[in-house]
Parts: C-alpha cells; structure tokens; sequence
C-alpha cells in the first residue's frame, strides 16, 4: 500500500492512479481533509466538471464554502449532500437560494460510508476513506482506496462509482418521502390547531351571553335615590372647613411701610 505525504499528495495522488491503471490503495497520517483530497483527485475525472456526490459524518463552515467557491466556478454543476445529521439549516446558509436549486441534501442516522465521487461527462472517479474536516495533530495511519475510468466502466452496477451512487440515490429517495410525509401532516396539524381555536372562541361567546342575560333584571331595577336632609354639624363643618385665603397683596399699606422718597 503506498503511502502518500500531505504536502504532496496533489501530485502523487494522480501519478498513482495513473500507474495503478486506474485502482489504488493508499494511506495517509490522517492530516488530509477532505479539502485536500478533493483537489488532488477531482481533476481527474474530466477535469473536475460534472456532478459531485458526497458522503461524510458532517459538514462544516470551511467544507460549505470550500463547495460553494467551486459550484460558484462551475466546477461543481450538480451536488448530491449526505450526512449522518439534519445540517439543513448550515447547508442552505452558506450556499444560499440561488446554489440550493443545483443541491440534492439528504441525511441518515448511522450512515457509515464516508466518500466522494464525481460524474464527469467521460470519466468518473471516486475516493473512500475517512473523510476528516480538521487534520490530525499526531499521526494516525489512515487508509484510503481510490478508482477512476471511463463512465462505462465505473458507471456499471458493479462498477466502483456505479455501486456507490446507486446507494446514495435510495438513501436520499428514502429521505425524501420523510420529508413529504411530513410536510402532508403539517395542514392536518394546521387545521385541528384552528378547529380547536374556533371551540374556545365560541365557549368564551357563551359565557360571556350568559354573563350579559344575568345581568339584565339587576339593570332593569333601578333603586330611587333617598334624599337626606343636610345635618347642622354637617354645614357647621363645611363652613368651617373653607376659609378665604388673604393674600398680601390685598393687605392695606400704612404711610410707615411706604418706601421714603427723597
């Protein structure tokens, strides 16, 4: 198995393809992201354009602008996205609505391959392996295997590219019709909501008639007001009470207070 070296694998990768006819295993010290191995096997498979399937454990911000900078240059013309989680929401942020109309995403829980192939319009290939996001810091023998040929020969059911997209493809029909289903029970769900909104509405409609009809026969008799005549305590201390404020200015000068003219 030949080992292949992180600062060069973008040169070696392709010559040993090409020694290998086309099948090779390799290994690397697991500081190859997924990245880098897309760079150095991709351009293999008419020159990198076609439709790209892609396989991984999960997606970060790095690896979704890594796909939107290549969709952007139209190297990437259609992608097929399966990861382990539900990452819609990253996936849709980075690449936005516009690259979303060329993207086919789809997840499954215990999703075990991790790969990436390309579909060109002479040649595919495909690389499977561990595909890492962030490279190792110590040294971890990792084991890839790699092919790529004419679309007839790896384009078969029993062809390396051919086995592998026939299985992604069920794993994102399957993921679809989930996605269906749910969206068919969202207006069931919509529609008991208001049914039962409409029941409140209206129980709250009769209580409060019945409310108003109790109350009726209590507006209708109408108690006359009892006059009472005023006591002398009373007017005594009302008349009490107010007092006519004086202020200085009604208060009568004398000829002592006068300011002296001179």
């Amino acid at each position: 198995m030949a080992y292949l070296e992180h600062c060069c694998i973008e040169n070696q990768l392709p010559q040993l393809l090409r020694r290998e006819r086309g099948n090779a295993l390799f290994q690397t010290n697991g500081d190859v992201t997924i990245e880098k191995m897309m760079s150095a096997a991709c351009c293999l498979a008419s020159g990198g354009f076609g439709e790209y399937w892609i396989c991984v454990k999960e997606v970060d911000v790095v690896l979704m602008r890594f796909l939107r900078h290549w969709m952007s240059r139209g190297w990437i013309r259609e992608l097929r996205l399966l990861t382990v989680g539900d990452q819609r929401e990253l996936v849709a942020s980075e690449l936005g609505e516009e690259l979303m109309k060329h993207v086919d995403y789809g997840w499954r829980e215990g999703l075990g391959l991790e790969a990436f192939c390309v579909v060109g319009e002479r040649e595919s290939m495909v690389v499977q392996g561990e595909m890492l996001l962030v490279a190792r810091t110590e040294p971890v023998m990792t084991a890839y295997s790699a092919a790529v040929g004419s679309n007839e020969r790896m384009l078969g059911s029993d062809g390396a590219v051919g086995s592998l997209v026939e299985n992604l493809r069920a794993v994102l029909r399957v993921q679809k019709r989930k996605t269906r289903k749910r969206k068919e029970e969202k207006p069931d769900g919509g529609e008991a909501a208001v049914a039962q909104q409409q029941t409140e509405q209206a129980a709250q409609e009769a209580e409060g008639r019945k409310a108003s009809e109790a109350e009726k026969p209590e507006a209708e008799t109408v108690e006359q007001p009892t006059v009472e005549e005023p006591k002398g305590d009373a007017t005594e201390q009302s008349t009490e009470g107010t007092e006519t404020p004086t202020s200085e200015a009604e208060t009568p000068t004398t000829d002592a207070d006068a300011q002296p003219t001179e």
